[in-house]
Order: structure tokens, then C-alpha cells, then sequence
């Protein structure tokens, strides 16, 4: 059963990342920042400036082609006008 991350309360949510971050290994900080970052790309993929931009660098190694696992501290994003 899907339920929206934001409809919980924040005791729910860091109760779900600390087991995430029992299970993985990662830190509850990593997870949620996770999180974040793919829900803001989500967001850029299906906006009108969609076309428009380019996602690149570490992160998109990672999360975009699963070349490198590693968390990056940005989000490296072009924009071609």
C-alpha cells in the first residue's frame, strides 16, 4: 500500500527512516534528502520547462544512468534558453 510521504505526521516519518536506515545502512539525513531530490526532478521532468533543461552532473550518475553509487550535495541542473 502506497501512502503520500507528506500525509504523515513527522513522527511517522522519522520512525520510516530510521528502519530505512536500519535496513540500509544509509543515514536517516541521506534518505530524506533522497527523497527530496527525486521529487523535485520529478517535478522538473513533468513542467513545461521540461524540454528545456538538462539534468547532469554526480547526482545524474547516480539516480539518472546507476553508474556510481554515491549521494551528491547538489543537484546540477542546465537550462537552454
Amino acid at each position: 500500500m502506497k501512502t503520500n510521504w507528506l500525509s504523515l505526521s513527522q513522527i511517522e516519518q522519522i520512525r520510516l527512516l530510521n528502519n530505512c536506515e536500519q535496513q540500509t545502512k544509509l543515514s536517516a539525513y541521506a534518505i530524506e534528502k533522497d527523497w527530496w531530490v527525486s521529487q523535485v526532478l520529478k517535478a522538473l521532468s513533468i513542467s513545461i520547462y521540461a524540454n528545456h533543461i538538462a539534468f547532469k552532473g554526480g547526482t545524474s550518475l547516480s539516480k539518472g544512468w546507476g553508474l556510481i553509487q554515491r549521494f551528491s550535495e547538489d543537484v546540477d541542473i542546465s537550462i537552454n534558453r
